[in-house]
C-alpha cells in the first residue's frame, strides 16, 4: 500500500502511516515526511487523494493552541466530512458543533524536546461551516477553545445541505 500512495520525498518518516479513520468506501491515513510535511490520504481499493503539506511543518506553538490541518470529504471514510486537527500543548478532551459531542480519535503524537503535539481525526456530519468548541487540558488545568472551520457560518446560504456550529 505504501508504494501506492506515499513514495519519494513524501514517503513516511520512521513512525509510517496513523490510521484517521476507517470506512466502507475507504480508509484516511495521516504521516509525518523525513522532513516533517504532514500528509493525509484517501484510500480504497480504486481509487486513492493524498496530499502533502509544501513547507514543514515542524514548529510547535510556544502556547497551547488548536490548529486546523485537513478539512473535507476526502479526508473521511465514510460519507461524511474530516477534519485532522493539531493541538500543540495540550490534550482535547472533547469537541462539539453546538450542542453535538463529536468523536474525536488521537491519531499521533509528535514530540519534541519540549513539547508534544497530538494530531486528532474528526468525523463531521457532511459539509460543515461555523466554530467548533473544545475543552482541552493543559498544565495549568481544563479550558474550554474554539476552532473556526474552513467556512464561516455566514458564508452558507440556506438549502445547500451544509451542517452549521455556533
Amino acid at each position: 500500500m505504501l508504494d501506492k500512495i506515499a513514495k519519494g520525498d513524501d514517503a513516511p518518516d520512521r513512525a509510517g502511516l496513523s490510521l484517521v479513520s476507517v470506512g466502507p468506501r475507504g480508509t484516511v491515513f495521516f504521516w509525518v515526511t523525513a522532513d516533517t510535511r504532514y500528509c493525509a490520504v484517501f484510500y480504497a481499493e480504486t481509487a486513492s487523494a493524498s496530499s502533502c503539506s509544501t513547507t514543514p511543518d515542524d514548529v510547535i506553538s510556544s502556547v497551547p493552541t488548536l490548529d486546523r490541518l485537513r478539512e473535507g470529504d476526502v479526508y473521511s471514510a465514510r460519507s461524511a466530512y474530516g477534519l485532522i486537527i493539531a493541538a500543540d500543548r495540550e490534550t482535547v478532551g472533547s469537541l462539539s458543533c453546538g450542542d453535538e459531542l463529536l468523536v474525536v480519535r488521537r491519531v499521533r503524537d509528535i514530540e519534541t524536546e519540549d513539547a508534544t503535539r497530538t494530531i486528532y481525526g474528526v468525523e463531521l456530519d457532511g459539509p460543515t461551516a461555523g466554530t467548533l468548541r473544545a475543552e482541552v487540558v493543559r498544565a495549568d488545568g481544563r479550558h474550554t477553545q474554539t476552532l473556526p472551520l474552513g467556512t464561516k457560518a455566514d458564508e452558507v446560504t440556506a438549502g445547500h445541505g451544509w451542517h452549521v456550529c455556533a
